[in-house]
Formats: C-alpha cells, sequence, structure tokens
C-alpha cells in the first residue's frame, strides 16, 4: 500500500470513529443516510448459484474501519453461522451452514478456510463481529442487515414485529478497529435473505469482494 493509500485510509478510520463518539446513544448500529445518497468504492457480486448473480453486482455498504490489502479482491464460498460473533469463546466454527461432512468423532467439520462469513447484524459492535470472524480464520465477511430500509419497501419483506426504517446502518470504527485486517461489507436485508436461504437449503453460494482502500 502506498504512504498516500494509508494515509487515506487512517483519515477515513479516524473520522469514522469521531462520529461513532458522537451519537449521543453510542449506538454499535448507528443509521446514516438514505441509501440512495451513498457512495461505495467498492464491488459486492455473487457467482454461484448464477440465479443470484446480478448485473452490475449488489448495492451493499463497506466498513469504515480495517485495513486490508490496498485495491484487491476476495473470491471464497459463504458460510453462515447464526451465531452474533460477539463472545470470541463461544464461536462454534463445526455450525452453521451450509452442513458439512463429519470427522472421526462425529461432528461437523469447520468451516474450510479460507472462506467469507456471514453473520446477522445485532448484539455488537460491527468492529467486534469482524474480529472475531478474522480470530476464527474467515477471509472476509458480510454482515446480513435484519430490517428493512423504509425505501426498500417494496422489495423488503420484514421479520414479524419490525417495523422499517428510515436511515441505513454505517460500518463506523468503534475506536479498536485498526487490528482489523479482513474486508467486511453490509449487505440489505432484501439479498442477504436471499443469501441465507440458499445457504440454510445447503447450496454452495461463492461470493466476490473487490474494495479500493
Amino acid at each position: 500500500m502506498t504512504s498516500f493509500a494509508l494515509a487515506i485510509l487512517l483519515y477515513l478510520n479516524a473520522l469514522a470513529a469521531t462520529s461513532y463518539a458522537q451519537d449521543p446513544e453510542n449506538d454499535p448500529d448507528y443509521r446514516g443516510n438514505d441509501p440512495e445518497g451513498a457512495v461505495t468504492t467498492s464491488k459486492l457480486q455473487i457467482h454461484v448459484p448464477k440465479t443470484l448473480t446480478k448485473p452490475g453486482g449488489y448495492e451493499h455498504r463497506e466498513a469504515l474501519f480495517g485495513i486490508p490489502p490496498y485495491g484487491a479482491s476476495l473470491t471464497q464460498n459463504v458460510y453462515y453461522t447464526e451465531q452474533d460473533l460477539c463472545d470470541a469463546n463461544s464461536i462454534n466454527t463445526r455450525a452453521g451452514f451450509p452442513i458439512r461432512a463429519q470427522d472421526d468423532t462425529g461432528q461437523m467439520l469447520p468451516w474450510p478456510s479460507p472462506y467469507i462469513l456471514m453473520v446477522d447484524r445485532g448484539g455488537c459492535t460491527f468492529v467486534q463481529k469482524v474480529r472475531n470472524a478474522q480470530r476464527v480464520g474467515a477471509a472476509g465477511v458480510m454482515i446480513a442487515d435484519n430490517t428493512c430500509l423504509c425505501s426498500f419497501q417494496d422489495v423488503c419483506h420484514p421479520d414479524p414485529g419490525h417495523d422499517c426504517e428510515i436511515r441505513e446502518p454505517i460500518m463506523a470504527d468503534d475506536g479498536s478497529g485498526s487490528d482489523i485486517s479482513i474486508p467486511s461489507f453490509l449487505m440489505f436485508k432484501q439479498d442477504a435473505d436471499l443469501v441465507k436461504a440458499e445457504l440454510m437449503a445447503n447450496h454452495v453460494v461463492r461470493m466476490e469482494m473487490q474494495w479500493s482502500l
């Protein structure tokens, strides 16, 4: 990474941390502006199954923390965990979807590295989730939003008891994200639900993540 690119990334991390600190409720899932006004410099695409491939890729949001390799890309199989990844000591890498073969002890095999780990939003900060995923071997993280944006009401179906929200989540730094070295994106609920359904049906999902910084 060039010194200029590193300086830009450090500036973005500092800016995100400041925004987090200024949030009156210090909410790890603070929601920002309408997605129509957001700008991303990264790309998210699904190559398998072809039924989930979208021309131009998926709308998403990128993390404002961590220092993944500059201008790189990652294409790997996705695994979905129903764990919130908030407690580093209780993560079970032998759970989740798709179902894998069993070892000699009858336990399901761990997520095979390298992989992209999909996890639901909520329970702790984005940084904490991504850090714990990194610690158990994930090469990238996809945060699945669990709340519809009101601007997507025509395509997003809220879970029972959940209303839509006006502002979208910002993957801001909680002030401790400098040790993150893997990429992480947020996928909006209407798209994440399709991916999770495919994974929970024990089908292979192969995803590509590209980023500039």
